[in-house]
């Protein structure tokens, strides 16, 4: 009942924010649109040197009108130094837009290398670079990449809040040779449900420039992701 109410706190708390930035004018499906992401994450096995984990998400487009996109994430890292993980993922995507009832299927393969440093004890920064091949269906195969920084610091005496964050990604497509999406997250709240899993609720501007705009359209994403480690 707990955490029930902090999902509602958050998602008021969120919804402030989306009046506040919302655009006056929605020109396209992904203009000016609020979504719901939800996210489980699994860690499977974890060792000194090995980690495997697993991930499932589902998107909620047009104020949470339909099932937009879901995902499927397997991933392998190694430890390859106390600042520096390595690994693969393999990413199943179906996608669809508001106007169709389709799936478009993408299968994405990614390499990544993610450096972290400890800057004090309650605060620590990340990074994640990733070059990933898109295949889509009925479409030729291009190469991304996805640059993320982030800024966690862990709260002690706060109750089952246990960290606050703020981050952003940003997608680059080799295909057209330009940077296409942008993932701003001002807000991230992290609590502790039990001693295996988190919570995490953030807000997130999810910009894009959609096939040779040069204009950017910004969706708003209210997100959940709940982690459970074995």
């Amino acid at each position: 009942m707990h955490t029930q109410h902090l999902q509602r706190t958050f998602l008021v708390l969120a919804s402030c924010l989306v009046v506040l930035f919302r655009p006056s004018t929605a020109y396209a499906e992904h203009d000016g649109d609020i979504r719901y992401w939800q996210t489980l994450g699994i860690n499977f096995y974890e060792d000194e040197n090995w980690r495997i984990t697993g991930s499932s998400q589902t998107r909620l487009y047009d104020d949470a009108k339909f099932l937009g996109a879901w995902l499927l994430l397997p991933t392998v890292e190694f430890k390859r130094n106390p600042n520096l993980d390595v690994g693969a993922t393999y990413l199943l995507e179906d996608i669809r837009s508001e106007a169709g009832t389709d799936y478009t299927r993408l299968h994405i393969f990614w390499l990544h290398a993610s450096p972290h440093w400890q800057l004090t004890e309650e605060l620590r920064f990340s990074m994640r670079h990733v070059l990933g091949l898109r295949a889509v269906e009925s479409a030729d195969n291009y190469l991304v990449s996805r640059h993320r920084f982030n800024f966690d610091y862990k709260l002690a005496d706060s109750g089952p809040l246990v960290g606050i964050g703020v981050g952003t990604e940003l997608f680059y497509n080799y295909k057209t040779d330009r940077l296409y999406e942008n993932r701003f997250v001002p807000l991230k709240l992290s609590f502790k449900v039990t001693k295996h899993s988190k919570l995490s609720l953030y807000f997130m501007a999810q910009s894009k420039r959609h096939g040779n705009d040069v204009n950017w359209q910004t969706a708003y994403v209210l997100g959940q992701s709940l982690s459970i480690k074995f």
